[in-house]
């Protein structure tokens, strides 16, 4: 049977939602990166976000992740622990997604925690390259990961 996959703009409910079922990795890496707490990140996260570009996703009406990009380009995800049953359906559209961001942004870059092993794979999956390993909290190595989208560059040169 086909997976119902929904989506829409945040709610407070949804943040609450994703901050009591989110992945421990996803926590974890939170608390290597913040001093928020996880469901002030979430908020803050949303709340930085470009309105067309923030979304919590639904399968079947269960709360898989919550993703946005903010509007200097800094894409992010957080997900549940549902998620695990949905990685491949997921991640064939958030391809779609992130050329649409990528469109917008000539950079999309962000940072991962270097222990958030499926996270990135996804990226990878999905076409972003990695730079320079650095600690923002001592004892917590994150990586920074990126995507030039060089269309907007080559575009942008032959108009100059």
């Amino acid at each position: 049977m086909a997976v119902k996959v929904t989506k829409r703009f945040p709610t407070y409910e949804d943040m609450v939602n994703l901050a009591e079922n989110m992945r421990q990795i996803d926590i974890d890496e939170i608390e290597a990166v913040t001093d928020l707490g996880t469901l002030d990140c979430v908020v803050a996260s949303v709340g930085n976000s470009e309105k067309a570009c923030c979304f919590s996703v639904f399968a079947d009406g269960v709360l898989v992740c919550i993703y946005g990009c903010s509007i200097t380009g800094n894409p992010w995800l957080l997900v549940t622990n549902a998620m695990d049953s949905h990685v491949i359906n997921l991640t064939r559209r958030t391809k779609h997604i992130v050329r649409m961001m990528s469109k917008r942004w000539p950079i999309l870059s962000n940072i991962v925690d270097c222990r958030n092993k499926m996270t990135i794979r996804w990226l990878k999956t999905i076409g972003f390259t990695f730079e320079e390993t650095i600690e923002i909290k001592p004892g917590f190595p994150v990586i920074r990961f990126e995507m030039v989208n060089n269309e907007v560059f080559s575009t942008s040169r032959l108009r100059n």
